[in-house]
């Protein structure tokens, strides 16, 4: 049985990564399947190699992505979505439906 503490901590966890604004943005990438960080990069403008460094870091450490390094040379690294992360990735989805009514209701009042 969860307890209140545990759930506030889990909602302070939640709240605390998609905090940033490029989360949604990563785990709705993520969602088209495995990517290197530059090429999440590429298709993301303005987002820093330093806080997708952060990003993805976070994401793993919460168990909302999984890393897959190859030994090649040069080295290889990949991002996928688990099972966790795809479930927060719905609601990227969802912001990304709003975010598209939003600017259909703005250029129909324009």
């Amino acid at each position: 049985m969860t307890t209140q503490p545990d759930r506030a901590e889990a909602y302070h966890r939640v709240t605390d990564v998609i905090r940033c604004k490029w989360t949604l943005a990563v785990l709705n990438h993520l969602t088209r399947g495995p990517a290197r960080p530059s090429e999440i990069q590429r298709a993301l403008p303005g987002l820093t190699s330093k806080v997708l460094s952060e990003r993805l870091r976070k994401l793993e450490q919460f168990g909302l992505v999984d890393r897959k390094a190859f030994a090649e040379v040069p080295p290889r690294v990949e991002y996928t979505l688990n099972e966790r992360g795809k479930s927060l990735a719905s609601l990227a989805r969802e912001v990304n439906v709003f975010v598209d009514q939003w600017v259909e209701s703005e250029s129909r009042s324009e």
